[in-house]
């Protein structure tokens, strides 16, 4: 399992237990789960909702019909189908993982929802695979502290927004929580505010309603 992969189960873990991560670590470095089914069910636990604020999220987000909505990491769809809505059939929202398994879920969670603005996009860990200029708003939530070269994939984003487009990063304090990967994974709001401006971006909002996550907004 990579280290992207293993990261990622660490937050299914935490969020499908809800017990705090601290006293599974031992036992789950050496059993990691082996099914997509469990990760997938634990992204869209039930349980998220309380911490993650989705539909505060979206509001915060103000999407407008027709806008294009790049989903970084969009795992079984939780964000991206919500985008779809709001954007409407004018819109698009291209669906980003690097797992063919999360991406055939999205599809399939598409279909049967009749939602066809959504494309999914097979990425790699260093390149996110969006055209120049193509999507007014990439949106990543517990995902850019995975990415191990963000100085190199920085400049793809950036490439990636129409002029006047919004990167939106949410992501884990860099401190003991109850959900989320250990500390040691976590970048930190200063450090990836540090990181984004110096590769192009300017911070035009920060929203602090989220309990574990800072929720950070960029223009290029």
């Amino acid at each position: 399992m990579t280290r992207f992969r293993k990261a990622l189960w660490w937050i299914a873990i935490s969020i499908l237990a809800g017990t705090p991560l601290a006293a599974q670590t031992e036992h789950q470095q050496h059993h990691p789960p082996q099914d997509a089914s469990s990760y997938i069910a634990a992204l869209e636990a039930s349980s998220r909702g309380a911490w993650q604020q989705p539909e505060r999220v979206m509001a915060a987000l103000a999407l407008k019909p027709g806008e294009r909505v790049a989903d970084l990491g969009a795992g079984p769809g939780y964000f991206t189908l919500r985008f779809a809505r709001a954007v409407g059939p004018s819109g698009k929202v291209y669906g980003v993982d690097i797992s063919r398994e999360m991406l055939d879920y999205l599809a399939k969670q598409a279909q049967a929802d009749n939602l066809k603005n959504i494309q999914t996009v097979l990425a790699e860990p260093h390149d996110p695979k969006l055209q120049p200029d193509s999507v007014d708003l990439i949106f990543i939530c517990d995902t850019l502290h995975h990415i191990s070269d963000r100085a190199n994939y920085y400049p793809l984003l950036l490439r990636a927004l129409k002029p006047g487009g919004r990167l939106v990063d949410i992501d884990f304090h860099k401190r003991p929580l109850p959900v989320g990967p250990p500390v040691e994974m976590k970048i930190s709001q200063k450090e990836m505010i540090r990181e984004a401006e110096a590769a192009g971006f300017h911070l035009l909002h920060e929203y602090d309603f989220l309990k574990y996550q800072y929720f950070l907004v960029f223009t290029r």
